[in-house]
């Protein structure tokens, strides 16, 4: 009886876990982050944020992964508005009627508490998903989005370099 509890220890320590967040680990087989980084506002974290990719080096022409872990609250409105504008940071061209249909795509978004995990999935061709905590909350397709959102965090316009370069593991 001893030696099968070691032996059952021994293969569940030898075992990989799956690291990759639950709701994204059947696209995404990553045993660790492809990088991570923390964005805070006078010395106040606001989130972590994970990247998870199977992709090396990271590209928008494969599956990957964000994660933003909240250490404080915010608003859905909040989100929203804050959100836009850093997408409109990264793309300047964006009209009036690009962010009015991205609003509205992401009436979906719930408010964030602190210890709350927000996960989004791109998936080249198929609509960005987005999880709360695990579960699903909604997706969105509208064109253009996907590279719009993403590169709030991952364009080389983003108004967080230094964040931008712990997630994509830059010198």
């Amino acid at each position: 009886m001893k030696t099968s509890v070691l032996v059952f220890l021994g293969l569940l320590m030898a075992s990989p876990a799956i690291a990759a967040p639950q709701e994204v680990s059947s696209v995404i087989h990553a045993a660790t982050p492809y990088g991570t980084g923390k964005y805070s506002v006078l010395f106040i974290t606001a989130y972590d944020t994970e990247l998870w990719t199977d992709a090396h080096p990271w590209s928008m022409d494969a599956p990957f992964a964000l994660t933003l872990r909240y250490h404080m609250g915010f608003s859905s409105s909040y989100l929203i508005s804050r959100t836009l504008r850093e997408m409109q940071h990264v793309d300047p061209r964006l009209s009036d009627a690009d962010v009015a249909r991205y609003r509205k795509a992401m009436a979906f978004f719930a408010p964030a508490s602190s210890g709350d995990a927000m996960t989004m999935l791109y998936q080249p061709g198929q609509p960005v998903r987005f999880f709360k905590n695990g579960a699903p909350t909604g997706e969105v397709s509208e064109p253009g989005f996907a590279q719009d959102f993403f590169g709030v965090w991952l364009s080389p316009e983003t108004s967080e370099p230094d964040l931008r370069k712990s997630l994509l593991n830059l010198k």
